[in-house]
């Protein structure tokens, strides 16, 4: 049974990072955006680089959702999502912004009801980050479907058509959002 409580813990070690890339591997393995793969895991490159900041959502004592956010500027701009869509993110950064990209982004798909709670959990961390690190714009790469979602929901504009993303079957659009005017609407409503 899981707890309404949520526990959100940052990766430190190998040991961390090999269970969050196991239920990861679950995760995108039910949703048909990764094949089979005899290790049972999915993490990538981009998980042991300096500005990877890995997180595990839990609930029970069991990872229940997992997000990877990388602090994007002209120094460090290295990730999954820069590597697919650099030719609309660099601007961005040359301009002089610092976004925050979240990806490998992956709730428990046996959770019912509970997997919107854990989602915002895991999206919510995104805005906690503008108050460590001067990040003005967020950016996510997600399947087209759901564009309408996270614009709903979050403000998350589209930025460019799907495209091929790293280790993924599946193709996934950018979208984007100004930070400082998400949370002046969160205020507002």
């Amino acid at each position: 049974m899981l707890a309404k409580v949520f526990e959100v813990t940052q990766v430190r070690s190998e040991d961390e990072l090999r269970e969050v890339g196991e239920f990861r591997y679950r995760c995108y393995l039910a949703e048909g955006a990764i094949a089979p793969r005899e290790d049972e895991e999915f993490v990538d490159e981009f998980d042991r680089i300096e500005n990877a900041h890995i997180h595990a959502i839990r609930s029970a004592g069991r990872i229940v959702g997992t997000i990877r956010l990388h602090i994007l500027d002209r120094y460090n701009h290295s990730s999954a999502t820069m590597s697919a869509f650099s030719d609309v993110l660099m601007p961005k950064i040359m301009a002089g912004q610092t976004l925050i990209d979240g990806a490998r982004f992956a709730v428990d798909p046996n959770l019912g009801s509970m997997r919107l709670p854990v989602a915002r959990q895991a999206l919510r961390l995104c805005m906690n980050y503008e108050r460590t690190y001067p990040v003005q714009y967020g950016v996510a790469a997600v399947p087209q479907s759901r564009v309408p979602l996270y614009n709903r929901l979050y403000g998350f504009e589209q930025l460019s058509a799907p495209r091929p993303y790293a280790h993924l079957n599946k193709e996934l659009t950018l979208i984007g959002v100004e930070l400082q005017a998400h949370q002046l609407q969160a205020l507002a409503s």
